[in-house]
């Protein structure tokens, strides 16, 4: 799987998938994580038409969407591209297509974060892949609202923490660091230099920037 750039799933999701006849059959619905240590991408789950979505809902319809993995994706830019058909992808009725243990997108979004010592930080607002395919939480929440405006910062910035500061994940995302480890990094990865830049490029555009925590694992 090939990214151009850093992007999350929330924008992920908004992009037309085509298949490698350059054919749209749909956008992406869902995703799978898997966690072994170290938060890691699974499968991609395509959404079909919201006709058909909503006999879905109502039971009307069985649960029949289209699941792959990065393997069969190109490259994702403008669009997501597959290097195959949606005919010869498996689909959420196959028993096999999503690995037993695998935990959706759309239920790790409303999880609670909490550090070692079972203190709340937030939680997962978003998933972020960059260039590299690392996968990354984007945390949200009082407590990171609270230190942002403290730099005069807010809806500009997206808090980054890498999926091997998670130790568990369980109803709730188990961090490996206290609180205080989380803020003292915040401080120390939120320079007065970047406060400028975000300030100015507010000015011009509403690009979101994104300050990356725990750039080395932490211990």
């Amino acid at each position: 799987m090939k990214v151009e750039q850093s992007i999350c799933c929330n924008d992920l999701m908004k992009l037309d998938v085509l298949d490698s006849s350059g054919r749209k059959i749909g956008k992406i619905g869902d995703l799978t994580f898997k966690f072994d240590g170290e938060l890691k991408l699974s499968k991609f789950i395509l959404a079909g038409p919201k006709w058909e979505e909503l006999l879905e809902s109502l039971s009307i319809r069985k649960d029949r969407d289209p699941v792959f993995d990065g393997s069969k994706i190109k490259r994702i830019g403008e669009s997501v591209h597959l290097d195959t058909s949606v005919n010869q992808l498996k689909t959420t009725l196959d028993k096999d297509a999503i690995p037993k243990g695998d935990i959706r997108y759309s239920v790790l979004e409303r999880m609670e974060i909490i550090d070692n010592h079972g203190k709340k930080v937030g939680y997962a607002i978003d998933i972020d892949f960059d260039v590299s395919g690392a996968v990354s939480m984007i945390v949200g929440g009082s407590f990171i609202e609270e230190k942002l405006e403290a730099f005069g910062l807010k809806a500009d910035v997206d808090i980054i923490v890498p999926g091997n500061v998670i130790s568990s994940i369980t109803d709730k995302i188990h961090l490996r660091v206290t609180k205080g480890e989380l803020e003292t990094t915040m401080v120390e990865a939120i320079k007065p230099e970047s406060v400028k830049k975000t300030q100015e490029k507010r000015q011009v555009s509403q690009q979101v920037t994104k300050v990356r925590l725990f750039t080395q694992r932490p211990m």
